[in-house]
């Protein structure tokens, strides 16, 4: 079994793309109101995932070949008041496993603060739905601290951040 966290290829995004539409199906089936309640497969389109990749910021995970886990993660969000500001933070959007892969999003939250360090960056920040009590307790508990909310169209999220050193 070959197991590998890597940064996304060209030729990756129709999977990454169907494992993100997976994921709405997903919540559809479970009667969560997030990404399919915000038209996220359109608001993030195939191109977009492409663009990502095109600028380095796609990661991926695969298992015998088969994509189960995918982030981006930015030096800039526009969600954030200190955007214009230069940061000491990289921001993580996009993160989606296969619902029956259980605890990679752990494992792929821990590789996006690896790479924010080798980036030479202090902090992770995130977002998470307002109205989602487990992805929020989730991120608590992963030590991301509640740091304000966000608006983006129908989307109201709660920002989170991690500080990646103790100093």
């Amino acid at each position: 079994m070959q197991q590998q966290f890597r940064p996304a290829k060209e030729s990756d995004i129709p999977a990454v793309f169907s494992l993100i539409a997976k994921r709405v199906h997903w919540m559809d089936e479970v009667g969560i109101q997030q990404w399919n309640a915000t038209d996220y497969l359109t608001v993030y389109p195939e191109e977009y995932y492409l663009s990502c990749q095109q600028n380095g910021e796609l990661y991926l995970y695969e298992d015998n070949s088969v994509i189960t886990g995918a982030f981006v993660l930015f030096d800039k969000d526009v969600r954030w008041q200190d955007n214009d500001e230069v940061s000491d933070a990289c921001y993580l959007h996009n993160l989606a496993t296969d619902p029956a892969v259980k605890g990679l999003g752990r494992f792929l939250i821990a590789k996006a603060e690896k790479v924010t360090v080798q980036r030479g960056r202090r902090r992770l920040r995130l977002d998470c739905a307002v109205d989602n009590p487990f992805l929020n307790t989730y991120y608590e508990e992963l030590g991301y601290k509640l740091r304000g909310e966000c608006i983006d169209g129908a989307y109201i999220g709660n920002l989170r951040e991690k500080s990646l050193f103790n100093s």
